[in-house]
């Protein structure tokens, strides 16, 4: 019973993905510390132990119903960099949001190293100005280096224990199984930071364009080797061990499936104008879906912030390559002109926190009229749910079950 459950779920999923019509609209969370919130506990509380971390992370599932859970576990080894020195990631006063600092050490100077060997120049010069416990003697270094081997194993296993639970006893799929960043986004998000990027792509297109194009065999790695830390579960011990030999030590042929999917959240678009897009961003972009389509698997874009006319290229995209997580207010749009892609979304978050039960209800019931047809749509929220007050428990229950039972085709 706890197979076919599973498999009817997953089947939602991949049929959304794959054009087909499943036999309801998929229900599917957007949910990360939230869930801690939810379980009345902290990001303390669930560090202490790795059994902890995933029954509270993952009680809202036996609450709420769901077709498809979002991460089994936190996606941010916080023990990991904090014992590197680094307290980018941090936990706010409630004890339960994680939030994010700029800190993006990357200057206008480097540019030429990293466009001539962005490996080395990562490895060599930004990891320690990043992290400061490799910024110091050999020793020393390697003392830090040790000691990161804890936490991180302490991650990767909390990660594979909450695949397991999720899917074996809660019965439910899990949707991430890897992270797509972009070139952009990666200079964007964590080597230049916001305003120098913005600065730099005025000042220095060439330059920036450059960069953009030496990071993108960089940014394919990065895809495969989360795929293999968060998605091997799902794949398999066969397709692990093929992948290992032969896409990352031989680095020949890689495969994915088409379930789970690569999670890509796209920072930089709502800051770029047309013309901007289509020379910085959307060709590695689209080579980054070219890639991981005709490798087998489906990439799960974040279309944060309003992406503007940018959206009409989303149409120049392989069928069936890609679902977009929408703003609610753009979804049937996009829906129509992504074509023979799908869309996720739909629910707004701030309802959820802060209108009323009927209102929540009446904007469900609106939106799967307008996006259910034919297929093609994933319910879901239209944020990562992270903060205790996010959304009322209640809404949450209540939109999910209905949609659950109204969305059927």
């Amino acid at each position: 019973m706890a197979n076919k459950e599973f498999e009817i779920r997953k089947k939602r999923m991949t049929d959304v993905a794959a054009g087909r019509i499943p036999d309801r609209v998929p229900v599917c969370a957007l949910m990360e510390t939230y869930a801690f919130a939810y379980a009345n506990a902290t990001v303390a509380d669930a560090q202490k132990s790795i059994i902890k971390h995933v029954k509270s992370y993952n009680k809202i599932y036996e609450d709420i119903y769901y077709d498809c859970a979002f991460m089994p576990s936190m996606s941010h080894a916080l023990k990991l960099s904090q014992g590197l020195g680094s307290d980018v990631f941090f936990v706010s006063d409630d004890g339960v949001t994680v939030q994010h600092k700029e800190f993006c050490p990357m200057t206008e100077d480097d540019y030429e190293d990293l466009i001539k060997d962005p490996v080395m120049w990562i490895m060599d010069v930004f990891i320690p100005r990043k992290y400061p416990g490799f910024d110091q003697t050999n020793e020393k270094q390697k003392k830090a280096f040790l000691g990161s081997l804890k936490p991180f194993l302490e991650f990767a296993l909390t990660t594979m224990a909450g695949n397991i639970y999720v899917n074996k006893v809660l019965k439910l799929p899990v949707v991430v199984g890897g992270s797509a960043e972009m070139p952009a986004d990666m200079l964007f998000d964590y080597l230049r930071g916001f305003k120098p990027t913005i600065t730099d792509i005025r000042r220095r297109p060439d330059e920036f364009e450059r960069a953009v194009n030496a990071l993108l065999d960089y940014c394919i790695d990065l895809m495969r080797m989360t795929y293999m830390m968060m998605g091997g579960t799902s794949a398999g011990m066969p397709m692990m061990a093929g992948n290992l030999i032969n896409g990352i030590i031989r680095r020949k042929d890689f495969r994915f499936k088409e379930f789970p999917w690569m999670f890509n959240p796209c920072h930089i678009p709502p800051f770029l104008n047309p013309d901007q897009f289509k020379r910085f961003y959307w060709p590695t972009y689209k080579a980054m879906v070219e890639y991981l389509h005709s490798h087998g698997g489906h990439m799960m874009t974040f279309c944060e912030g309003d992406w503007g006319p940018n959206i009409e290229l989303l149409s120049d995209l392989p069928d069936n390559s890609v679902t977009f997580i929408c703003p609610t207010e753009r979804i049937v749009e996009i829906k129509k002109i992504a074509k023979n892609n799908s869309v996720m979304g739909g629910m707004p978050q701030a309802m959820l926190k802060d209108s009323s039960l009927g209102d929540c209800l009446d904007q469900a019931k609106r939106i799967v009229d307008e996006c259910a047809p034919g297929g093609g749509f994933v319910f879901s929220t239209d944020k990562v749910l992270i903060a205790p007050t996010d959304a009322q428990a209640e809404n949450l229950a209540a939109v999910n079950e209905f949609v659950h039972s109204y969305g059927i085709y």
